[in-house]
């Protein structure tokens, strides 16, 4: 099974048109969509509990209060996990690699990132990957209607995750537009955790990536075409926060823990 974790905050206007263009790429592949609501002001809520009761494959979370991409995307991981409770994911690992294996794919809700990619992704875990990123830094890869400074931000943490945590066949450290295979969620959440992602800004990707790698036996990239101009209303990221946070995750890396410190808030 597909399972599409989208994090959502204040999406009204972009995440009806990404919901239908998911179901048109993806019409060939059983798939869930899981929404989290990250207690949006708008009319986000509602857009996602119409969709869950006219569409059986579409389920909502939500968060009373808005808590940041980390803690969506955690409890969209958990949602899925607990769906596959009962299976043992070191039981016959062969006999996943035979049969389709379950999948995970995360990808913002701004309609930014295109969904005809994700059939893309999921051939790549199919084909034995167990972690693929959509990159903008490899052959075929651009981004459009990013600021300077946005595209220099993500330019340069790649750069400087590359020097101090470098990842065989990774360019695009802080793209969140990635498909995992679902035992490697569940080995990482074994190790740290429901949630994984302590970070309390946009830097949580990065330390997503960098907790989850390492039990990755193949990790590969496919190109992404980022078109940042189609995105509905003022951007979430806040570029200093985003910064300090990728210092507090180079300290932790080297110091090897993840949770000793206050994260700095988006």
């Amino acid at each position: 099974m597909l399972y599409i974790v989208l994090p959502a905050y204040n999406e009204d206007e972009a995440l009806p048109v990404l919901l239908e263009e998911i179901e048109q790429s993806c019409a060939a592949i059983p798939h869930q969509i899981v929404v989290v609501n990250d207690g949006s002001t708008d009319s986000t809520l509602d857009v996602v509990q119409n969709y869950a009761q006219t569409h059986g494959n579409v389920h909502g979370i939500n968060h009373e209060q808005n808590q940041g991409l980390g803690a969506a995307i955690n409890s969209g991981f958990q949602y899925v996990l607990s769906r596959n409770g009962g299976k043992n994911f070191s039981e016959n690992p062969d006999q996943e690699i035979k049969a389709v294996p379950d999948i995970v794919i995360t990808m913002d809700a701004d309609n930014t990132q295109p969904a005809d990619h994700i059939p893309l992704l999921y051939r790549e875990i199919c084909s034995g990957a167990d972690l693929v990123i959509a990159s903008r830094y490899v052959q075929g890869g651009e981004q459009h209607g990013l600021s300077i400074g946005r595209r220099s931000l993500s330019w340069g943490a790649g750069k400087v995750m590359q020097f101090f945590a470098p990842i065989k066949g990774v360019r695009d450290y802080s793209c969140g537009y990635r498909a995992y295979r679902l035992k490697l969620l569940a080995e990482g959440t074994r190790q740290y955790g429901p949630n994984i992602i302590k970070s309390k800004n946009f830097s949580g990707m990065v330390e997503l990536l960098l907790k989850v790698a390492p039990y990755a036996e193949r990790v590969s990239e496919v190109p992404l075409k980022l078109h940042y101009e189609l995105k509905k209303g003022a951007s979430k990221m806040r570029i200093w926060p985003t910064i300090l946070g990728y210092l507090q995750l180079i300290y932790q890396l080297k110091r090897k823990k993840w949770s000793t410190v206050e994260w700095v808030e988006e």
